[in-house]
């Protein structure tokens, strides 16, 4: 029994002394995000964050689009010196809780994380959001990109015209053939 209460202390202990995680939101048009709309309804954008004290981290950026279409972007990091102050490490980032694929190069010295064709809704709040481990004053940036999609899916007020439109043809086409077999037998 002293043992079980021991290891529950221990642990206590071990997750009371975690750095605690440092979370900031970044909104469209804020220093730290910036987008340009371009030709045809793209749009492109830049964001970073700079100073992150040690510990982990979760950042957000958050913006809201015209039209629906498809996003893709990348973000990097870089040290010169593994496990100095600048290190930082991604643990995931994700948009609209789509998970960017993350790869180190150099062993470890840079991270970069993308993803490319991420659905982007109409009117919605859409979220960009960047975690991991800063040992001192990490920093990381990146680039989005963002591409209209004409939707050639149907309102519903649509669909249901075209529904019944086949279902008129289709009992038309019925009912002739029933006619012409009448017909025939006589």
């Amino acid at each position: 029994m002293r043992s079980v209460v021991a290891i529950a202390a221990a642990a206590a202990a071990v997750i009371g002394a975690a750095a605690p995680a440092a979370a900031a939101t970044y909104p469209v048009g804020s220093p730290n995000f910036q987008a340009t709309a371009g030709p045809n309804g793209t749009f492109s954008g830049a964001f970073y964050a700079t100073g992150l004290a040690a510990g982990v981290f979760s950042d957000t950026f958050t913006f809201t689009l015209p039209t629906n279409g498809l996003g893709s972007g990348t973000v990097t990091t870089s040290v010169t010196d593994l496990g100095s102050a600048n290190d930082l490490d991604f643990t995931s980032v994700t948009i609209n809780d789509i998970a960017a694929q993350i790869t180190k190069t150099a062993g470890g010295a840079f991270e970069v994380a993308f993803t490319n064709n991420v659905p982007i809704v109409a009117g919605q709040l859409n979220k960009l959001v960047v975690t991991g481990l800063s040992r001192g004053n990490g920093a990381y940036g990146g680039q989005a990109t963002f591409t209209p999609v004409n939707s050639a899916v149907p309102e519903p007020a649509t669909w249901a015209m075209m529904i019944m439109g086949f279902g008129v043809v289709g009992y038309a086409m019925r009912r002739r053939r029933t006619a012409v077999r009448f017909s025939q037998a006589v």
